[in-house]
């Protein structure tokens, strides 16, 4: 294989903004983010139209890839997310007939810091271990075998921020991830729901997140 399927899915699924760390509100937040949100976004077509770009026949399929997507916004911009589903699955073929097969179980990790928000525009940063992340399993077989190895964001720190622009009105919500290339932009479509659509424990979940 000629490129890292978990660093471009940590990138796209693993929460925009890691390089930035914060323990306290940084800025302004406009009203309508604030409230609890599900929904879903394109990372499924990015990862398959980003198959399809690559020199080889790729077969992929990643449906069940970032659906739902849920986070919570409180008044003074803190956030949160909540595990979301990163099964998937590609078939390579390369010039030689030769096929590599990729199947990947695996969730995103809870999530949380602030939101800076407004005019459009928005900012994350991360309290201290929550940047998120991947946490599971890829089992890539060929020819040869199969091996099965832990999904992990790639080592060391990641320096990279995407620009990320948003959209909201009423109940709705639109953010635009900006990613480089070949995965592009990736849109979360957002629809408010009551705070009791999210159980007590997983709200709770952000007060055991790992110190850096």
């Amino acid at each position: 294989m000629r490129f890292s399927l978990p660093l471009f899915l940590t990138a796209a699924l693993a929460g925009p903004g890691a390089a930035q760390t914060c323990e306290s509100p940084v800025g302004p937040i406009e009203t309508c983010l604030v409230g609890a949100w599900i929904g879903s976004s394109t990372i499924p077509e990015a990862m398959e139209a980003m198959m399809r770009a690559m020199p080889d026949n790729v077969r992929a399929s990643f449906n069940d890839l970032g659906r739902p997507v849920a986070m919570i916004i409180y008044e003074d911009g803190f956030f949160e997310t909540f595990p979301m589903g990163a099964n998937g699955n590609a078939t390579f073929e390369d010039e030689d007939g030769e096929i590599t097969r990729v199947e990947m179980n695996a969730q995103t990790i809870t999530s949380a810091g602030y939101i800076t928000a407004m005019g459009g525009m928005l900012d994350i940063c991360h309290l201290p271990g929550g940047a998120g992340g991947l946490t599971g399993e890829m089992t890539v077989t060929t020819s040869d075998g199969s091996a099965t190895v832990p999904v992990a964001p790639p080592p060391g720190p990641q320096s990279f921020n995407p620009v990320i622009t948003y959209t909201c009105s009423g109940n709705s919500m639109q953010q635009m991830v900006a990613l480089p290339a070949p995965l592009g932009t990736i849109t979360y479509d957002m629809a408010r729901v009551p705070l009791s659509a999210f159980p007590e424990e997983m709200r709770d979940r952000v007060e055991d997140l790992p110190t850096e």
